[in-house]
């Protein structure tokens, strides 16, 4: 959940450029920092990234092509891809895929400086969050404030994280908007 909030602020701070647009295309995703229950594990995240590869490696073909279709390769350390399309850089809204529950409860843009709050709801488990990105055309840096709660208690979670672009051309990798709309045909 967490790499789709990342991602998710990341086009977010895409939609809401109006004096600073991002450049669409291929952005590279790049976590800094991440913090657990007051608890610095950045080091150990290269090894849960290994953990989602096997999990990867246990989906369904479609699966896993819709996850690459997403995130490209499976990502083998702290940095993930995302392609943002023309529509997604010049929008106003934050996207939140449908099957991760989450509603964006605020957005608002004052210069090159977007502030959020959201709030996820799945199975018993609760996220609640805000966030702040600072952007230029060719970088975003995030900062994301999280608090989860479900029957195994409450916990915090503090991400940093910085996006560039890369290249307008995505080649293989679909823009994010796109995996969007065709899951969710899928699912209808």
């Amino acid at each position: 959940m967490v790499a789709v909030v990342i991602a998710v602020t990341v086009v977010g701070a895409a939609n809401a450029a109006t004096e600073t647009q991002v450049k669409p295309g291929l952005w590279e995703i790049k976590l800094v920092k991440q913090w657990v229950d007051g608890r610095d594990v950045t080091p150990l995240v290269p090894a849960a990234m290994a953990t989602m590869q096997q999990m990867m490696a246990n989906m369904t073909p479609q699966q896993r092509r819709q996850m690459e279709a997403t995130l490209g390769k499976p990502p083998t350390n702290t940095t993930q891809r995302i392609c943002v399309s023309p529509e997604m850089a010049a929008g106003d809204k934050p996207m939140m895929p449908a099957d991760v529950k989450c509603e964006p409860t605020s957005f608002s843009r004052t210069g090159n400086r977007v502030v959020f709050e959201f709030s996820c709801a799945d199975q018993g488990r609760t996220t609640t969050g805000n966030g702040q990105s600072v952007l230029s055309s060719e970088s975003v840096s995030t900062r994301i404030d999280m608090v989860t709660s479900d029957a195994n208690g409450r916990h915090t979670l503090q991400t940093e994280s910085l996006s560039r672009f890369v290249s307008a051309d995505c080649g293989k990798l679909k823009p994010a908007d796109q995996v969007l709309q065709e899951t969710q045909n899928q699912k209808n």
